[in-house]
């Protein structure tokens, strides 16, 4: 029954691209270059840190990037500025968990809005920016983008199609990407069968570095000790495999749904697994920034708890050069 659906699911996704490859369904372009970065897969491929190390890259150029993004699981509706490119403008909870991490980390502006043009248009209008960021705007082909950039893990090589695997497009699709990204162990060779031959295919390294206090970012967990890991990702064994890389024995783990909205009776719980296992806690930054109001009574720490930072490493000359060639008008 999944493989018909999945038949009938990749049917519709050829049809829609189709209608935007014959120039039958319309474009927008706004004012500033547009740089897509997304994948074809559902969740787990690295594309928060391939998002930020982009903007990092854009900023070494002199460049002022904004990003712009669903805000995927937001509370709120409508399009809503996250960051200004001062400071903050919402919550957590307002922002969805991507969007806010990206704003409090790199203090760009942030746009969310379901609406991938909507936002794209306010954030070159408004915000203090000279190009725009989409974050996962792959499929989003309503909007021009100047360099498209795919993220490809190992799943999304040996996938199929929703619903009965992470599909979100075809591996024929990769020959819209102006550069593929390959994360950890895909060698950009095995992309070169599916992307145009003018692309780039680059590999990118994700680095996990050692967990750090939340009260006290100078403080890192030796390696050795004992925690209890807990996320709320879509790839949550690869974060219990980083920890066992670093060193740490991992005593429990508690996993959560993806994008999961953390309350005080759920940290309640995590406080009370920790004390019982004379452990630590360990999560990731995207899970961190939903939670740290509940961590802390009075200023005090309830336990001991600390987080581990992901970035991808991307240092290619051909990138750099592509990415200010395609920002420059």
């Amino acid at each position: 029954m999944l493989t018909l659906l999945s038949k009938v699911y990749g049917a519709v996704v050829a049809r829609r691209n189709a209608g935007y490859d014959a120039q039958r369904r319309p474009i927008a372009h706004v004012s500033v270059p547009v740089i897509s970065v997304g994948n074809i897969s559902v969740g787990g491929t690295g594309k928060t840190p391939g998002v930020q190390a982009i903007v990092r890259q854009l900023q070494t150029l002199g460049l002022h990037p904004a990003i712009v993004m669903r805000g995927y699981r937001r509370s709120s509706t409508g399009l809503l500025v996250v960051h200004d490119g001062t400071s903050t403008r919402a919550s957590v909870a307002e922002a969805g968990d991507e969007a806010y991490l990206h704003a409090v980390s790199l203090g760009v502006p942030v746009v969310v809005s379901k609406d991938k043009v909507e936002a794209a248009t306010y954030a070159a209008t408004t915000m203090p920016c000279d190009v725009i960021v989409v974050d996962d705007g792959f499929q989003h082909r309503a909007l021009h983008r100047d360099l498209d950039v795919v993220l490809v893990d190992r799943q999304t090589l040996t996938g199929s199609l929703l619903p009965s695997g992470r599909l979100r497009e075809p591996l024929a699709s990769l020959s819209r990407a102006d550069v593929v990204l390959c994360m950890g162990d895909v060698d950009p060779v095995e992309v070169l069968p599916y992307k145009q031959s003018s692309a780039l295919a680059l590999s990118c390294a994700v680095e996990a570095r050692s967990a750090r206090s939340i009260a006290n970012e100078s403080v890192e967990l030796d390696p050795g000790a004992e925690v209890v890991a807990f996320v709320g990702i879509a790839r949550p064994e690869r974060f219990l495999r980083t920890l066992e890389q670093l060193g740490y024995r991992v005593a429990e783990q508690v996993i959560f749904p993806d994008h999961h909205r953390y309350t005080n009776k759920d940290v309640d719980r995590l406080c009370s697994v920790a004390e019982s296992r004379k452990a630590v806690l360990v999560t990731t930054e995207k899970d961190l920034v939903k939670l740290r109001p509940y961590m802390f009574v009075n200023g005090a720490q309830r336990v001991p708890m600390y987080v581990v930072s992901i970035h991808a490493i991307l240092r290619d000359d051909a990138f750099s050069a592509l990415l200010k060639q395609r920002t420059t008008r």
